[in-house]
């Protein structure tokens, strides 16, 4: 089957062929459509943050899949041949075939394509874990969203939204139009104001997708007893109890129940998926070129396999 392969670290991707992976028996088969980039991949092929994120060379990436089930192991009983799925994948997603797990795949709702599939797994689950399990959003809450244009962010501004929250985002003003059609009550652009200045309350939860300055100035717009998630970089946790509040940085953990709850509010277009740009398998390289040079505005940049 044709394959992405990383040899090095830090080493350019190839297309080959290798064997299809084995089937154990708590394994299904899936015959992968589309898979998508995370920033994951990027900094595990890097190797800069091996000792966390180790991989084994010679490594496919690819943590996130939609397509077709093509067989499944003896133990398997919810997922059949000729099932249309999408899922997590450890890694491996970037191949014809990837074999998962039950635990981590569902069927995919009909009312949406293979390439948005395939774009909603890490995003979505990482939205939902970092503003509910983590955040303790509630309805009537206010929270604050930083990078909401990006994928994971527009979920959250829309399962937060869903929940009664208010919704405050920053972002780049040019996509301010799109932030509130999925539910944003304010965008602030962070370009041309400190949202620390714009806020006339503090916030119950702020959900930090970009680290840096950004999270440190968060603590102060943060509620007594409120929390700071972070996706990206560990909350000093010196500076939260200074100011009262949880810092926490997550770690999204694949969830079938929960992935299968946010497919019913996909197929009840309560949520709806954002896709930049598919590229080929062969463009793998500029895809993740394009990921790191963030020159999408917004939306999930998807890798279509078959």
């Amino acid at each position: 089957m044709r394959s992405i392969r990383l040899h090095a670290y830090g080493g350019a991707l190839t297309l080959e062929d290798i064997p299809e992976p084995i089937v154990a028996d708590d394994d299904i088969l899936v015959k992968v459509s589309s898979t998508a980039v995370n920033h994951l991949d990027l900094v595990e092929a890097s190797g800069d943050a091996r000792q966390i994120f180790p991989i084994e060379l010679p490594w496919t990436p690819g943590h996130e899949f939609s397509g077709v089930v093509e067989r499944v192991g003896k133990a398997v009983s919810g997922f059949a041949a000729g099932d249309e799925v999408f899922g997590d994948s450890s890694s491996g997603a970037y191949a014809e075939y990837v074999a998962v797990k039950e635990t981590t795949t569902v069927k995919k709702p009909s009312n949406i394509s293979f390439d948005e599939a395939a774009s909603v797994p890490v995003a979505a689950q990482t939205a939902w874990q970092g503003i509910f399990t983590h955040g303790h959003l509630a309805s009537g809450q206010t929270i604050l969203v930083h990078g909401g244009a990006g994928a994971v962010g527009a979920y959250a501004v829309q399962l937060a939204a869903n929940a009664g929250a208010e919704v405050i985002v920053t972002a780049n003003a040019a996509d301010e139009a799109y932030l509130k059609s999925i539910g944003a009550n304010r965008v602030i652009d962070y370009r041309a104001a400190r949202f620390e200045d714009e806020l006339p309350n503090k916030v119950d939860v702020v959900f930090d997708l970009i680290g840096g300055e950004t999270q440190q100035r968060s603590f102060k717009v943060l509620k007594k007893g409120g929390y700071l998630v972070a996706a990206t970089q560990p909350v000093s946790q010196e500076e939260a109890a200074k100011h009262g509040i949880t810092g926490v940085l997550m770690n999204m953990t694949p969830d079938s129940a929960l992935l299968a709850q946010l497919a019913r509010q996909l197929e009840e277009r309560k949520i709806v998926p954002d896709v930049a740009k598919v590229y080929a398998l062969s463009d793998v390289s500029k895809a993740w070129s394009d990921m790191a040079g963030v020159i999408h505005t917004h939306g999930k940049l998807v890798v279509k396999v078959a």
